[in-house]
């Protein structure tokens, strides 16, 4: 009977059980190598085409640098400012949409999502409009007392991560949002039921069974903000010494090609180690709440 259950093909023979599995993910596998993998290996064998046919010299000019090396140190900092800005704002927010029984939930999150619909040009052009020394934010904060007099954001760290929080937030309200949704609000009526206040509540039990979305959601910030390009060479200027904007000057300015994969090559491995600490940061945690 249960040889009756076997896929078949039209002629009645009995096919491997993997081989239906494997043809449905063909077609999304030769896109993935062809538009990925295939580059990727390209750009790796590009960085270590010098000294010819094979060798290390780029990865050596790299990390014997201070210059380049601190650059690096700079694009870790920003994606760590940055993912952790969105944390902060981004959770709160989410909970909020997520325990809110409104018809308006749907509208609300549109309005969240909004920067993810304006062009990078148009918001480093009007983050330029208020961090500078006349703007909005420059004057508010002068005039709070909290700034010197002749201080701006713009062409700062800070205005970078201010920027670049910015479009990067509703990332995170939306995958905290999905995650915190199908967290059983009952869970944290029984814990204020044993006597937890309600913020306490929530950290014992919407944070444990939520850091999930949390490592997914930073994971994804982490990853954007430190290859983002726009946004720092705009509202940075010339003070934006990011890994992106390197990679940049060497490709169009420079026409240093080698160095400019080496560079991207380091980048990427950054990303994808992060990437399967945070995996296992996941599947290590993921345990029932006692």
């Amino acid at each position: 009977m249960g040889g009756a259950l076997e896929p078949r093909d039209r002629r009645g023979l009995i096919l491997p059980k993997w081989l239906p599995p494997a043809l449905l993910l063909l077609p999304a596998a030769l896109v993935f190598g062809g538009l990925f993998v295939w580059p990727q290996l390209g750009l790796f064998a590009t960085s270590v085409a010098s000294p010819p046919p094979i060798g290390f010299a780029t990865y050596q000019r790299f990390l014997g640098d201070s210059f380049y090396v601190a650059v690096l140190v700079r694009t870790l900092s920003l994606g760590a400012c940055v993912t952790l800005v969105c944390l902060i704002c981004g959770f709160p927010l989410a909970f909020f949409l997520a325990r809110l029984e409104s018809r308006w939930v749907p509208f609300l999150i549109m309005i969240v999502s909004f920067p993810l619909w304006v062009s990078a040009v148009v918001r480093s052009f009007a983050w330029m409009v208020l961090l500078l020394r006349n703007g909005l934010v420059s004057i508010w904060l002068r005039d709070a007392g909290l700034a010197p007099a002749g201080f701006q954001l713009m062409y700062s760290f800070a205005g970078i991560v201010i920027a670049l929080a910015q479009v990067l937030l509703p990332l995170m309200v939306i995958t905290l949002y999905a995650v915190i949704k199908g967290i059983d609000r009952d869970l944290e009526n029984a814990a204020m039921n044993l006597g937890a206040s309600p913020g306490r509540a929530v950290c014992l039990v919407t944070l444990r069974l939520a850091r999930g979305g949390i490592f997914a959601g930073s994971l994804l910030v982490f990853s954007l903000s430190i290859s983002a390009f726009a946004t720092p060479s705009l509202v940075g200027g010339a003070t934006a010494q990011l890994m992106a904007v390197a990679i940049y000057e060497q490709t169009l300015e420079i026409n240093d090609w080698p160095f400019a994969a080496t560079i991207s090559a380091i980048l990427l491995a950054i990303a994808l180690s992060v990437a399967l600490v945070y995996g296992r940061l996941i599947d290590g945690r993921n345990v029932p709440v006692r």
